[in-house]
């Protein structure tokens, strides 16, 4: 608890700090790639800036160009086991392009005097925006929508702020999101903290051992800042009876109302002499968030709502099987929603499903505060040796998920935009 009294100074800042910043209508990030810039691949990326029509002119937006691996990864120049794809001055296919969806505009209509290289026309959950490609701009956008501080472990965007304790990227602790409020019409913290468990049979099946958040040290060891993702890699090395049975590379895109983590790992061959049947648990453990609902997209009409105990239709969720493309939506009612998506990039044919408990009495380490309220989130079993796994956590986080049935919020979200760009002749 020494380590929480040392944080509640900083939290109150940070809540000051969110209640002062300019309110954001849309701030979802949208990515687009190389591929999508096919008439321009080549050229350098610091010739364009993007624009759009705001108030009858051309002004300028925040984008940010995010360098890919050859091994299909985000790049960082820290990770020795990637190689960048092609000249990071260049547009290549595999680049990532970040804007905010909202800041797209309506077409142009008239003379500008900005020299309009292209005009990108984005369309997505039903509505298009137009964004333009200015070359040799002398107006660049001095917007910056999220920071990442690791001294202080802490990241503040326009919308919400997290805290980390003891240096660790896994052990989140108070979460606040503008305009959230606890029962009592005060400032909460979302949030208990995110749990992260290996559980295996050590030296046989009966002998099984936990490692939690706890047990986890990961060391940062790049940390690049732009205007709309701050962009973190970190690795983790875990050892069981002094074999190494786990090795992780972390790699977080941090945006305004969004997260993605990267995560590579690999359970070696020669851990299988050690451990029996792992497994992997993720999830977020709420705090005290009576009534909410949890609605996914593998459970049929099945809703579970937070009371302290488990119905008999929140039991047959956690039975089924994760299958497809799965999204996973919580709702506070109380304005804080959030969606998540677990994608299973490379090495998954594991057995996946809902990790849920709503128990206000249940004690599950790492805790900040008392009971499951609820705590969130997939399992993943037996997870096999000498493989390497690649699966893409998604954290999207909303005030009321723009008024949408969950499915269609997830839709709008997950949904990959339509992307027309056209040259200036």
């Amino acid at each position: 608890m020494k380590n929480n009294k040392r944080l509640r100074p900083l939290a109150r800042v940070l809540c000051a700090a969110l209640a002062i910043l300019p309110a954001t209508l849309q701030a979802q990030i949208i990515t687009l790639t190389g591929e999508d810039f096919e008439s321009l691949l080549g050229r350098q990326t610091a010739l364009y800036s993007f624009f759009s029509m705001q108030d009858g002119q051309l002004s300028p937006v925040p984008h940010q160009w995010v360098d890919w691996s050859e091994q299909g990864f985000p790049y960082f120049a820290e990770d020795d086991s990637t190689t960048v794809v092609g000249d990071p001055r260049r547009i290549d296919r595999e680049d990532r392009l970040l804007l905010r969806l909202e800041d797209g505009g309506p077409k142009l209509d008239g003379q500008v005097t900005e020299q309009v290289a292209a005009e990108l026309t984005v369309t997505l959950g039903g509505e298009t925006r137009y964004f333009y490609l200015v070359k040799n701009a002398y107006l660049q956008s001095t917007d910056r929508y999220v920071q990442f501080d690791p001294n202080t472990m802490t990241i503040k965007s326009t919308d919400y702020a997290l805290t980390m304790a003891d240096q660790n990227l896994f052990k989140w602790n108070d979460f606040y999101f503008r305009g959230f409020e606890g029962e009592n019409g005060k400032r909460q913290s979302i949030l208990d903290t995110l749990k992260l468990r290996l559980s295996a049979g050590v030296f046989g099946e009966n002998n099984r051992v936990t490692l939690n958040n706890n047990n986890l040290d990961p060391k940062i060891k790049q940390v690049v800042r732009g205007p709309l993702a701050a962009m973190v890699y970190a690795s983790t090395s875990v050892k069981v009876a002094r074999v190494p049975v786990l090795k992780i590379h972390n790699y977080f895109l941090v945006m305004p109302q969004q997260v993605e983590i990267h995560s590579r790992f690999t359970l070696p061959g020669i851990a299988n002499t050690v451990l029996a049947r792992p497994a992997l648990d993720i999830s977020l453990d709420g705090n005290g968030l009576y009534g909410s609902k949890l609605v996914t997209s593998w459970t049929g009409n099945h809703v579970a709502i937070t009371d302290g105990t488990l119905s008999e239709s929140e039991k047959a969720m956690q039975d089924m099987p994760l299958e497809g493309v799965n999204w996973l939506w919580f709702g506070t009612g109380r304005g804080f929603d959030l969606l998540a998506q677990l994608d299973f990039v490379k090495g998954f044919d594991t057995p996946v499903s809902l990790l849920y408990q709503d128990d206000a009495t249940l004690e599950n380490e790492p805790e900040r505060f008392p009971g499951q309220l609820p705590n969130v989130g997939f399992s993943l079993d037996d997870i096999p040796f000498g493989k390497e796994f690649y699966f893409i956590t998604r954290l999207y986080y909303s005030k009321d998920s723009q008024g949408l049935p969950p499915g269609k919020y997830a839709e709008n979200q997950l949904g990959t935009p339509q992307v027309t760009l056209t040259l200036d002749q």
